[in-house]
């Protein structure tokens, strides 16, 4: 199984009233890494729109541990812990750079669907960025 890592920056639209990042947002920090992994795969997002493949999740596992704050810098992991026929199951963590904390430790359930859909098998090549 391989590892990826990306960083990102927390910005001021995506704090809460407590002044630390609000906690739906940290989907949003573990969709980017999965779509700028991709891309660095050289399989674009558009990619799986011409295919009429698109990867769905459709169950998110998230356990909290820290709050980020404006300003801090963030790195997103993300690997392949399982692979079926139609679905993947993603671990993402999400570090403090500058403290080394763990903030979050996810689990991802994605899986494949056609334009109508219903499940397809997952695409050999995405397969191949995690588990070959």
């Amino acid at each position: 199984m391989k590892k990826y890592t990306q960083k990102l920056k927390v910005r001021s639209y995506e704090l809460d009233a407590q002044g630390h990042v609000n906690y739906a947002v940290y989907l949003n920090y573990c969709e980017y890494a999965r779509v700028a992994t991709m891309e660095q795969a050289g399989m674009p997002f558009d990619d799986f729109i011409k295919k009429g493949k698109f990867v769905v999740v459709v169950e998110a596992n998230i356990k909290y541990q820290a709050p980020a704050f404006l300003g801090d810098e963030l790195e997103i992991t993300l690997e392949g812990v399982k692979a079926g026929k139609t679905s993947i199951t993603f671990r993402q963590e999400i570090f403090n750079v500058k403290t080394g904390k763990r903030l979050i430790d996810a689990q991802m359930v994605a899986v494949f669907i056609d334009r109508q859909g219903k499940p397809v098998p997952m695409d050999e090549d995405f397969r191949a960025v995690f588990f070959d």
